[in-house]
């Protein structure tokens, strides 16, 4: 593949990682306080530049601080994105600041920047942000005095208070400057971490009013005992139940869909013998009609688990997997016409089945028309600067239980979908961190909407 001019492997490389830990951050409810552990400076600034590029464009102030790292460093991943750095730092929307300056200017006092740190996250709200977000790289801490074990106070504290401000931050450390016992209490002070491109539920947070009033915080071996024990037990439930559907899967795409096979084909053969009434002919197309259905419903399950979960996510032209779903649909119902209209040069974040779904989206509609002549029109928009969206519409209606539990995300035994096509596409989508929608449309007319994470050219 010829690398696109001006770009280096490794910017190449980063940009998959920063998108979708980007999409993590935009499609999570974070808390109000993160932790960044790293052991490069590649890993580092791909991860602050995937928080510092959700911020800004979620419509938040976002403050970087730096120790080790050099201004220009920042600036130049950023502009890798599509962020105009100057611009936004003329508008207030950015600053790039010395983290000894904040922090230690007149001493290390915890009230003093928990103070100092509010004050600008209530600023940002009041010059019309929707609040604060911002990354610092803690290693200005070997630069004080005092022992970590304040500073992890220090952290505490703001644990404490964070919840209460508008304000996002994300503490950044070192695995290779901090040791294996500063980041062990590191990790208890932060409900979400990041790690290794990956955002993580932290099992050994410890809420800020247990770790001031333990007597060790930093050596509750119990806790760390009891956590292990708990997500060991939770381990184990997750694999048997894994094993009792991968039976209950195996049986139902295998032995099934073997047996209906048999008995669809002994119905066609009893149909050719021209001995039934016209009453009984039609009663057994409507039987043949049936298990076909059965049949499509298993196929589709062993292609869900075959597919599904296990697929790449990385940047895609969005156009060519538009193009195959819709030659593909049209090949399959000859009758029907598929229009499409829209943008063309488009890239997202997107499952590596995305032609599967909007293949599923397309026949959906199709097969849901009452005419010999279905009409389906697809369209491809870009509604904001970090969203495209796909739209299938149709003739039609779609039942309203249909809609409420794709929105759920849970069946009832009242309340269910009629099969696995809808199921199919919006696990794809959402493999991408990508949403799926039925918004309100006319009476006769169905839309299904896909929105997807863009990803600059």
């Amino acid at each position: 593949m010829k690398r696109p001019e001006g770009r280096s492997a490794t910017e190449l490389a980063e940009r998959p990682i920063a998108a979708d830990l980007r999409a993590e951050f935009g499609s999570t409810e974070l808390p109000r306080h993160l932790a960044l552990f790293y052991r490069s400076k590649e890993a580092q600034l791909a991860a602050t530049t995937a928080f510092l590029v959700e911020g800004l464009q979620s419509g938040h102030r976002c403050v970087y601080l730096l120790d080790v790292n050099a201004a220009a460093d920042v600036e130049s991943r950023l502009r890798r994105v599509g962020i105009d750095v100057e611009e936004r730092v003329d508008a207030g929307d950015l600053a790039i600041r010395d983290a000894k300056t904040v922090y230690l200017d007149s001493g290390f006092d915890p009230n003093r920047m928990i103070a100092t740190l509010e004050a600008e996250a209530n600023a940002s709200v009041e010059d019309g942000y929707d609040g604060l977000w911002i990354a610092g790289e803690n290693s200005w801490c070997f630069h004080t005095e005092r022992s970590f074990d304040h500073i992890l106070d220090f952290e505490a504290d703001f644990d404490a208070v964070c919840p209460d401000l508008p304000v996002t931050a994300l503490c950044q450390y070192d695995l290779d400057r901090f040791n294996e016992t500063s980041a062990a209490k590191a990790l208890r002070t932060h409900e979400r971490i990041v790690y290794r491109n990956q955002l993580c539920k932290n099992p050994f947070y410890v809420p800020p009013e247990d770790y001031r009033s333990a007597e060790n915080p930093e050596l509750n071996a119990q806790l760390m005992l009891e956590q292990a024990y708990s997500l060991t037990n939770a381990d184990h439930d997750i694999n048997q139940r894994e094993q009792r559907l991968g039976i209950v899967n195996r049986v139902l795409r295998h032995n099934v869909r073997n047996d209906l096979n048999v008995v669809k084909g002994t119905l066609e053969l009893v149909a050719e013998t021209g001995s039934l009434s016209a009453e009984n002919e039609e009663r057994l197309a409507v039987a043949i009609e049936n298990a076909e259905s059965v049949i499509e419903i298993a196929e589709k399950a062993r292609y869900i688990q075959r597919t599904t979960g296990n697929t790449a996510v990385e940047p895609r032209r969005l156009r060519p997997p538009i193009e195959t779903a819709i030659e593909e649909a049209a090949a399959e119902h000859p009758a029907a016409d598929v229009r499409f209209s829209g943008v063309n040069d488009v890239t997202v974040l997107a499952d590596e089945n995305l032609n599967v779904a909007l293949y599923e989206a397309v026949v959906n509609g199709i097969v849901h028309q009452d005419t010999d002549s279905p009409t389906v029109l697809v369209s491809a928009s870009t509604p904001s600067e970090d969203t495209a969206r796909i739209e299938v519409r149709n003739r039609g209606t779609i039942p309203n239980v249909e809609r409420y539990t794709l929105e759920r995300g849970t069946e009832t035994a009242l309340e269910h979908s009629s099969g696995l096509g809808l199921w199919l596409i919006k696990w794809i989508v959402e493999n991408a961190h990508g949403s799926i929608e039925f918004p309100d449309a006319d009476t006769d007319e169905v839309r299904l909407r896909i929105e997807l994470y863009r990803v600059p050219s």
